[in-house]
């Protein structure tokens, strides 16, 4: 959206906006410059964001006198930032993150988020970033933790590791088994990764950030492995619709169901289960999940 003013709240830009995701404590947009340098006036951030310049020569002051940019790179900006940073001409193109007051303390409660403007030009902030970017642009999402916990990743690849892990966990932490309990046994909706974290008594960002160390993957994405799981076993042992496999494998439909389906597989559901009546299961492809699963909880 465009705005013009001295004091930009959450969630707003000086750009016009492409896509837009409101989430819990997150607001994420891609947005598109609507103004040269010379017209951006001086402006004050007041909550803490992080832009990931895709497209263009950016002006920056992050990391001290204003210099010039090319993309990708990443500025974290604290709550209160005042600055004139814009696009040289308006054909750039950037990922904006707003962080609500409340993930601000959050984050600080186990963390230190910078307390100046910094920029991150390479290294995990920038392939955080580039991760969440992805996930923006594939389209409707079904299930928001996902974003939400690239959010949580993304945050903290720029923060200082405080209190992530405690200093007496060596190995695999003690709180993966029970995470990965809670995400098999959620058969329907969604959970936030707040509530999970708060459930095993982490914090948001360790929950996430050992999920992709150790599984490489995010909880939702686990999440939605297990519903895979199910559905492929009932497929192949039922004759159930679709739609009520969709509904007992926890997808909110049969839509989100082939959607799914046909990413991690190449088909849609109804494809394969003709192809399981003309020919019978196929080995490799109905144990591809549960030779996944098997390894993830082997690990």
């Amino acid at each position: 959206m465009d705005s013009v003013g001295s004091n930009l709240a959450y969630g707003v830009y000086l750009g016009k906006s492409e896509v837009r995701q409101e989430l819990p404590g997150f607001s994420v947009s891609v947005l598109r410059p609507t103004f040269h340098a010379e017209d951006v006036p001086i402006h004050t951030h007041d909550t803490a964001s992080l832009i990931f310049i895709l497209e263009g020569s950016y002006l920056t002051s992050a990391d001290g006198p204003k210099e010039l940019s090319s993309s990708p790179f990443l500025i974290f900006n604290p709550a209160g930032t005042t600055h004139r940073d814009s696009f040289v001409v308006p054909n750039g193109r950037f990922l904006a993150l707003s962080l609500c007051g409340t993930v601000t303390r959050t984050a600080n409660n186990g963390g230190d988020l910078p307390t100046t403007a910094i920029s991150f030009q390479d290294g995990e902030p920038v392939v955080a970033a580039s991760r969440l970017l992805r996930q923006c642009l594939a389209g409707q999402v079904h299930d928001p933790s996902v974003l939400e916990e690239s959010c949580w990743e993304l945050l903290g690849s720029v923060s200082g590791s405080r209190a992530w892990a405690s200093s007496s966990e060596a190995g695999v932490p003690s709180w993966l088994d029970h995470a990965r309990a809670m995400l098999r046994d959620q058969r329907t909706g969604t959970l936030p990764i707040t509530s999970i974290a708060e459930a095993l008594g982490i914090h948001p960002v360790y929950l996430a950030r050992g999920f992709r160390k150790y599984l490489r993957c995010s909880p939702a994405e686990y999440r939605m492995r297990c519903r895979l799981q199910r559905a492929m076993d009932l497929l192949c042992r039922s004759d159930q619709s679709l739609l009520n496999i969709a509904l007992d494998a926890g997808f909110f439909d049969q839509s989100h169901f082939t959607t799914a389906f046909r990413q991690q597989f190449g088909h849609a559901p109804g494809a394969y289960r003709r192809k399981l009546e003309d020919s019978g299961p196929d080995p490799g492809q109905v144990g591809f999940l549960q030779e996944r699963m098997r390894h993830e909880e082997r690990s």
